[in-house]
């Protein structure tokens, strides 16, 4: 069975899609997913009223006690994990990812995964130079100006060893279908 982390940061870009996303993978492709909240993901879904659907939908959530815990690197880096794809990625992770800071189960993972020579695929929030148009979470809109710095700190990213930067809902499940198709045509 393929298997895939799918990690969320503090971000409401997406968090809907990302879970009708897992929700389609499960069903439609037999996909195994295992959710990795960080302490301010677990508290952006509830707040954007996500949580119950979150975890009707994926049985395996896990939300972070410490960088370190839930443990989950060790599979991650091993490959026993078939993929890892955070997404939404928030610009404060973003920026931690971009100068090596570790302090989070999110951004923990994104090391170690690419430190046991494996990719790691990321869905940054905050990455049109445009405005975006948003919503909150009682479904007003939101127009968000994304700072120079965010794009700045995505471009490093874009540099980076290890790192695939997606730019829509649509790569990830792309990538997801190439990879699994990969593994079931190996054996």
């Amino acid at each position: 069975m393929f298997k895939i982390a799918f990690g969320i940061t503090g971000a409401g870009y997406l968090l809907k899609e990302s879970i009708d996303l897992m929700k389609e993978l499960q069903k439609d492709y037999d996909i195994d997913v295992t959710v990795l909240l960080t302490k301010e993901g677990a508290a952006v879904i509830k707040w954007y009223k996500q949580w119950l659907y979150l975890v009707e939908t994926v049985k395996k959530v896990k939300v972070e006690k410490t960088p370190n815990i839930p443990f989950i690197i060790g599979d991650l880096q091993s490959g026993f994990i078939d993929l890892f794809i955070v997404c939404p990625v928030s610009a404060n992770s973003i920026a931690k990812i971009a100068y090596g800071i570790a302090d989070t189960l999110i951004t923990n993972c994104v090391a170690q995964t690419i430190k046991g020579g494996h990719k790691v695929y990321l869905l940054p929030a905050d990455q049109d130079d445009e405005p975006i148009l948003t919503s909150r979470p009682d479904g007003r809109p939101l127009v968000l100006k994304i700072r120079d710095i965010e794009l700045e700190n995505i471009e490093k990213l874009k540099k980076m060893e290890g790192i695939v930067v997606l730019k829509n809902i649509e790569d990830i499940k792309k990538i997801i279908l190439k990879k699994n198709k990969e593994k079931a045509e190996m054996g």
